[in-house]
């Protein structure tokens, strides 16, 4: 955060929780653009003012963790001698979050900021105090390393939660993947992959956004992919509701006709029938 050279430079880590402590010469002001990673950061002393693209702005005490979210821009000015920084790679968190599951390499996402007086704040800078000596240690053994970074993480995700935006991007992402692969063979874990979410995750954001499951939405896409495709039959040649149902995904005939039946209130074969051409007089 700093423009000037600092008198002090301390850094320890790896790719997904990197930490450095930096001292500076005095009151300093710029910007800090778009970056790979979060950065959470707190002051020993002085005070900050820190502004967000979006317009919000927070002023800053010692000892309160800020988070700057990796795909906005800031504009800094503090008088603070002594800051530390956290860098959280946006995967590990996801990680962390999917309780281990390899979700790729998900889109970065932006963070509330708690009120300085939220009790949320106290176990990230209880822990903080606790294991930055750690994080700094160039000799921490390697299994170590991983369990203090997911204590990090754990306890980061508790306390910073996710903004509106970022929600409606990531049902944005999840949905636009249902309408893309309706047609393959796809199950909830693809979908989840492709919020950046545990499985979990998106069945939770699909139920507090849309009040179905992912995979009851993704029925109901089908469905109306085959109503689409039965009442649109080519003038010539022979379509089956087997083959429709089938190059949609649905197996179970019996299932899928019922489905269909209180979807748009009359079975596929009737469908077929209605959309075939009347011979003309």
């Amino acid at each position: 955060m700093a423009d000037q050279d600092p008198f002090e430079y301390v850094t320890g880590g790896d790719d997904d929780v990197m930490l450095r402590r930096i001292g500076t010469s005095g009151p300093q002001a710029g910007t800090i653009g778009p970056r790979p990673t979060h950065v959470l950061f707190w002051l020993a002393d002085g005070h900050a003012v820190v502004t967000a693209d979006s317009g919000d702005r927070w002023e800053v005490g010692p000892g309160r963790p800020l988070m700057l979210s990796a795909p906005v821009a800031y504009a800094f000015d503090t008088d603070a001698s002594r800051m530390t920084l956290l860098h959280l790679s946006p995967a590990f968190l996801a990680a962390v979050a999917a309780r281990g599951e390899d979700v790729g390499d998900p889109e970065p996402g932006e963070f509330v900021q708690p009120d300085a007086s939220d009790v949320r704040l106290e176990p990230l800078r209880t822990l903080l105090r606790e294991l930055t000596s750690q994080i700094l240690d160039p000799e921490l053994p390697d299994a170590e390393r991983r369990a203090v970074n997911r204590r990090v993480a754990r306890v980061v995700l508790s306390t910073f939660t996710r903004s509106r935006a970022d929600v409606e991007n990531r049902l944005r992402r999840a949905v636009r993947f249902v309408h893309d692969h309706a047609g393959d063979d796809i199950a909830v874990g693809d979908l989840a992959q492709a919020a950046g979410l545990s499985e979990r995750g998106v069945q939770d954001l699909f139920r507090r956004t849309l009040d179905v499951t992912p995979m009851r939405y993704l029925r109901e896409v089908r469905l109306d992919r085959v109503h689409l495709e039965l009442l649109a039959r080519p003038a010539r040649g022979v379509v089956t509701v087997r083959d429709v149902a089938g190059k949609w995904q649905f197996a179970h005939l019996g299932r899928f006709a019922a489905a269909y039946r209180e979807r748009f209130g009359e079975s596929p074969h009737e469908t077929l029938v209605r959309s075939e051409p009347r011979d003309r007089a």
